[in-house]
């Protein structure tokens, strides 16, 4: 369904192109909700920045229950200003087409970056993986506590917390991201059949059901994706006859497979609190686990820097990065320099067929001999100088004379 003025799916679309300020030079993806590019905003002034765009596509941004419901939650998101959560910068329409803007983080997502790992037969440190989930969990305790201007807590819940939506930069830092797509809980309050969104992997059980929700919810996916971490495979597997939908509904308890890690019951222990299938037995809120696996990592000497995480990430996929930013700078080179000239090279003329041919000039045979030297006639300096001496020299004879 697409709303009026929607252009429809902009994927085949030439880039670079240009979007309202923006210039769209890149493309990232295409999730289920949007179509993601690379662009550059410039202000009138000239300053420029990275930002990656989102186009909602036509069929949802045409919906106006949906729009409305992203808008409302795109602007609670706006005000999240945090180390660890990712800025959102614009929201508007543009032609007829709904668009997020938000801060680029240079790096991947956590779900790539162990993909990488996996295939380059690169271990993931232990301390880097806690400090991943420490620092998720410091953007999740900042949103789930932010409040408005009135002082009432915004009420956010982040709904989707998941490998892709937790961004790794090549300097270390962990940033939580499309917070503009969460729910408050006040944006669902009165609607008997809230829509689920989220991956159903990371899901907490009432999430799965279709229940309303609160931050108890996003310490349930907080905690699957350290479990994962640890534990280096999925939380939830698939089977014939029960989908990750029916497991995360029901919600399974999985203990933490042993890994010889310092003080590993003391962690077993943190991750089961945290992923307690009922609300009431889990750890209240994303401070509380926070803490919790502070504690764990300076007890167990597993205490790790977005410093040391950034020149790990640099040591192992430092050629990847050079390359993507060069790319990157090409890419704005050729934007800056415009579109290139074209050169079309002029025909030469063709006589009419019907025109006669023109006359053979028979060639010339010139003997050899010793080339003539060139004389030159008199210039304008020696006709002057003849001039004076002829005058000199009448006046020497008058003077002779006299």
């Amino acid at each position: 369904m697409q709303g009026p003025g929607a252009t429809g799916a902009t994927s085949t679309a030439p880039l670079p192109r240009s979007f309202g300020p923006y210039t769209l030079f890149d493309t990232i993806g295409r999730g289920g909700m949007a179509e993601i590019y690379l662009a550059r905003a410039r202000t009138e002034l000239g300053a420029t920045r990275l930002v990656v765009l989102k186009q909602i596509l036509p069929e949802l941004a045409g919906n106006p229950s949906f729009s409305e419901l992203l808008i409302s939650e795109a602007k609670l998101a706006a005000r999240l200003t945090h180390a660890n959560v990712v800025q959102v910068t614009d929201l508007g329409r543009h032609e007829g087409q709904l668009f997020i803007a938000m801060e680029y983080v240079e790096g991947f997502d956590l779900s790539e970056l162990l993909r990488r790992c996996s295939r380059g037969k690169i271990p993931l440190p232990v301390e880097f993986a806690l400090l991943i989930a420490v620092e998720t969990l410091r953007a999740l305790d900042y949103a789930h506590r932010r409040a408005g201007d009135d002082g009432a807590p915004l009420g956010l819940v982040h709904r989707d917390v998941s490998p892709s939506n937790v961004l790794v930069s090549f300097e270390g830092e962990i940033k939580l991201c499309d917070f503009g797509i969460a729910h408050a809980n006040d944006a669902v309050a009165g609607d008997a059949q809230p829509v689920i969104q989220g991956k159903a992997g990371y899901m907490s059980p009432e999430h799965a059901r279709g229940a309303p929700l609160d931050a108890r919810s996003d310490v349930f996916a907080a905690g699957i994706v350290l479990w994962e971490l640890l534990a280096g495979r999925r939380y939830y597997r698939a089977t014939e006859g029960k989908t990750l939908l029916d497991l995360a509904r029901e919600a399974p308890a999985q203990p933490l497979p042993p890994s010889g890690l310092p003080r590993e019951e003391e962690l077993r222990q943190l991750l089961a609190r945290a992923l307690a299938p009922e609300r009431e037995a889990r750890t209240p809120s994303a401070q509380d686990l926070l803490r919790a696996l502070e504690v764990y990592c300076a007890d167990a000497g597993l205490v790790a820097s977005p410093l040391r995480l950034g020149a790990w990430m640099r040591e192992h996929f430092a050629a990847e990065t050079l390359e993507r930013r060069r790319s990157r700078e090409r890419a704005l080179r050729a934007l800056d320099a415009g579109p290139p000239v074209v050169l079309t090279p002029i025909a030469p003329s063709v006589e009419p067929a019907s025109a006669e041919p023109p006359a053979v000039v028979p060639a010339v045979s010139v003997p050899p001999g010793p080339a003539p030297r060139a004389t030159a006639g008199p210039g304008p300096l020696g006709i002057a100088a003849a001039v004076v001496a002829l005058l000199l020299l009448a006046a020497l004879i008058a003077y002779r004379q006299g």
